[in-house]
């Protein structure tokens, strides 16, 4: 009988303990998917420099590509994710997040002279925007509303170029 009344407060801290945090956390329960507003954040660049921070971009389409070394397709990807970069110029932010070795990704970069921004995720980031397998990318319009989640830069690119032929 005792053990109840010691069970009992410790079980309902518990709950609202998690009842808080899911209250203050709905956008990382929440899958990301067209329609829905994107997730602040403020990454940090690979290179130096000050951090990203996705509300400071609005007004402007934004591409975030979450990517790592290790990820074939990433790689295999990141070359036309990089010539359309440069096909939009400075009407499209390309973020490019890579999830694992900085070191390596800002070398791969170097190499390859790739043009868009180099970032690191954060550890939540990935997990806020459902990354669940690479290359994944989200393609965010100029309100902040997410409008495309692929896998396939091709599907990406394609998203970015419907939005920047509205007028």
């Amino acid at each position: 009988v005792r053990m109840r009344w010691v069970i009992a407060p410790v079980v309902a801290m518990c709950v609202a303990l998690n009842a808080g945090w899911i209250a203050t956390h709905l956008d990382w329960l929440r899958p990301l998917v067209a329609g829905r507003a994107a997730p602040d954040f403020a990454l940090p660049r690979i290179a130096g420099g000050p951090p990203v921070a996705l509300r400071d971009l609005r007004g402007q389409v934004v591409v975030v590509e979450f990517w790592a070394t290790w990820c074939r397709p990433c790689l295999l990807a990141l070359p036309h994710l990089d010539a359309a970069t440069r096909r939009w110029g400075a009407r499209v932010a390309v973020l490019a997040v890579n999830v694992d070795d900085r070191a390596r990704a800002a070398a791969l970069f170097a190499e390859a002279g790739y043009a868009p921004t180099l970032l690191a995720d954060d550890g939540d980031t990935a997990d806020r925007y459902g990354v669940h397998s690479l290359p994944h990318t989200v393609v965010i319009d100029a309100g902040g509303v997410v409008r495309a989640v692929t896998s396939r830069p091709a599907d990406a690119i394609a998203a970015v170029d419907r939005l920047l032929a509205r007028p």
